[in-house]
């Protein structure tokens, strides 16, 4: 197969440290690019050459571990389901803890090659600071797999344990990386498209608080000195409304470019993503609802991957290495403000399917953080036009533009809070706000503005 320019140029490069056994690649790629295709090529080539005799690879989610299995297939030629025949398996991290000791004793009578999918979310560099999946792989594979590759396209963690398997060096502690291939350019190479992101925002938020009215003038002003959380903010029926009939105008003016152009909205609970759903059906748009309480999420994702159909609405179902191309555009709702979560979310819509320029459309409420990250973003495009106005219209980019020059991107790991899992966003998180509307609630919202982050 025909292998991306960067795609190649990593191979080569890990192939070259792989002159020395029991030695680990990280490739840092921007979401999106093709690292599974990388990876599983890699794994042919290794295969091919007799440098090893199996394969194994380590993902967060079943249905990112079923697409690896795919792809796995698809290059080697081989099976990967894990049976009598054949030559590799694709799991998630969670196995690892149920596998026993006669499937670990693989790595000691054979040459396997490991594959870590994500290897941010594995945590330690000693059993006594690692996480439950780091500590798994420090027991059973660091020393053992004859070569491994980790995979990232976002190397950050909520908290000051290092990445399972990585190195850092000098004496802040700086990540080491093997092999790099950032955002800006994935977009020159038009692997990525070309990132266009919306943040809403409203000029006058009023509050009714112990009898009385308070005006803010913002979001970020309302999250400072509100008392209410900004789940009020994205639950509420105007703004959930206003970024919806964004996210449907942006999608019909895709589906003419694209016919099979899909759109993706990141929902905060089920009541949550149940409410959108039925606000989508009142705008005329039909929309399906993906959750981990589903007997069947990933047969779901598949089926919406292969359709026509327009709007999916998940619950952390569709984040990191979910690989749906024809999604276009994004309305993400989510509690989740961290820079980790947001990067993934985004990488969903940037993956390029032909040569032709294409954008990924990002739209959401203007979090202070939010905004922040979006900023950051526009930051690695060159040429990266910011757009502010007060205009609703979604469409109307005539308004004051600030050009903002190429710039070199540092991110703090100290300041990226944790990443919440699905399953802590259920009911109860509601419910517990509550009392909080005895006291206080949003009585309205003014106009709507937005600051707009394209090329």
């Amino acid at each position: 197969m025909r292998l991306r320019n960067w795609q190649q140029r990593a191979i080569e490069t890990a192939l070259q440290k792989f002159k020395s056994a029991f030695t680990n690649f990280l490739c840092l790629a921007t979401p999106g690019v093709g690292k599974t295709v990388m990876a599983s090529a890699l794994a042919d080539i290794l295969l091919k050459q007799d440098k090893v005799d199996f394969v194994l690879c380590f993902s967060p989610s079943t249905v990112v571990a079923n697409d690896f299995r795919v792809e796995l297939e698809a290059i080697t030629g081989k099976r990967f389901c894990g049976g009598l025949g054949a030559i590799g398996s694709s799991l998630t991290y969670q196995s690892m803890r149920h596998l026993d000791d006669t499937f670990w004793q693989l790595l000691s009578s054979y040459r396997v090659f490991v594959i870590f999918d994500e290897i941010h979310h594995c945590a330690g560099n000693q059993i006594e600071n690692a996480n439950a999946w780091g500590a798994e792989i420090l027991k059973h594979i660091q020393g053992r797999a004859v070569y491994t590759i980790a995979l990232t396209g976002t190397p950050w963690r909520s908290d000051t344990i290092p990445i399972a398997l990585a190195n850092y060096i000098g004496e802040h502690g700086r990540l080491h990386v093997d092999y790099s291939y950032d955002l800006k350019q994935a977009i020159k190479d038009g692997v990525c498209r070309v990132p266009h992101l919306t943040l809403v925002d409203n000029e006058l938020i009023t509050v009714i608080e112990d009898g009385g009215k308070e005006n803010f003038q913002s979001i970020t002003k309302f999250l400072e000195d509100s008392t209410l959380p900004y789940s009020e903010i994205i639950f509420h029926d105007e703004v959930l409304r206003e970024t919806l009939e964004r996210g449907i105008v942006r999608l019909n003016k895709e589906r003419l470019i694209a016919e099979d152009a899909g759109g993706l909205i990141v929902a905060s609970s089920i009541s949550h993503a149940k409410k959108i759903q039925y606000l989508l059906s009142q705008l005329g748009e039909y929309s399906k609802v993906v959750t981990y309480q589903e007997s069947e999420p990933e047969r779901l994702i598949q089926n919406f991957k292969r359709s026509n159909e327009k709007w999916i609405i998940s619950i952390g179902m569709i984040s990191e290495g979910t690989n749906i191309p024809r999604l276009r555009v994004c309305c993400y709702l989510s509690l989740v403000t961290t820079e980790l979560y947001f990067r993934q979310v985004l990488g969903r819509v940037l993956r390029a399917q032909n040569n032709d320029r294409e954008m990924g459309y990002f739209i959401t409420p203007a979090h202070p953080r939010l905004l922040e990250f979006a900023s950051r973003v526009a930051g690695e495009v060159p040429h990266c036009a910011v757009l502010n106005s007060s205009n609703i219209d979604d469409l109307d980019f005539t308004r004051s533009r600030v050009l903002i020059g190429d710039s070199s991107l540092c991110f703090n790991p100290q300041v990226i809070t944790k990443t919440v899992a699905e399953k802590e966003f259920d009911e109860g998180l509601r419910n517990d706000l509550l009392p909080l509307w005895y006291d206080s609630t949003i009585d309205s919202f003014g106009r709507f503005r937005q600051k707009i982050f394209m090329l």
